[in-house]
């Protein structure tokens, strides 16, 4: 989306300078959303956990500064490149050297082919150029074509792997975090 990054390390130099202990954000909801599930929240508990849950149930994504500053964002596959290695690589072994750019294809092995239904855990989507209407429409025609078992969740930030894949050839990437 245009803009998204540096709108989002915008809104937290300005917490950070305000002196707030924590982000909040859902996309597409505005500051009038926030005060009115923060009020709903605030008025079943007092402690920080269940309010951030009653606010991640409502669809918000509530980080503390602390927790934000050791976040990354990554590619989906880049994060799934490293759960591969993590998990073909024994815990105590020392950690492979970092492949080469453009790896020799290997020859005699064959994947598996991945689940189009298997979910994927999204934090931002990301298109040169693009805002939210762009990805909706894209969305919306990528759905027209896989069917509603392939809806996005909102509330838990997944999508389908076939809407994922549908999505990138479009020219969207989608980041997690690391």
């Amino acid at each position: 989306m245009r803009l998204t990054r540096p709108f989002f390390l915008s809104a937290l130099t300005l917490g950070v300078l305000a002196g707030c202990t924590s982000v909040s954000f859902k996309q597409g909801a505005g500051g009038a959303d926030y005060r009115r599930d923060e009020r709903a929240c605030m008025g079943t508990t007092t402690e920080r956990t269940a309010f951030i849950q009653c606010m991640e149930a409502k669809g918000w994504w509530t980080r503390s500064t602390e927790e934000l500053s050791q976040i990354t964002l990554v590619s989906v596959e880049e994060s799934e490149a490293a759960a591969e290695v993590q998990q073909a690589t024994p815990a105590d072994a020392p950690a492979p050297a970092a492949a080469p750019a453009n790896p020799a294809p290997r020859t005699g092995t064959t994947t598996a082919p991945k689940d189009p239904l298997a979910r994927l855990r999204i934090a931002m989507w990301s298109k040169m150029g693009a805002g939210a209407n762009e990805l909706i429409a894209d969305q919306t025609q990528c759905l027209s074509t896989l069917g509603e078992a392939h809806a996005p969740d909102t509330t838990a930030g997944t999508v389908t792997r076939g809407l994922y894949e549908c999505l990138r050839k479009q020219g969207w990437t989608g980041l997690t975090f690391r």
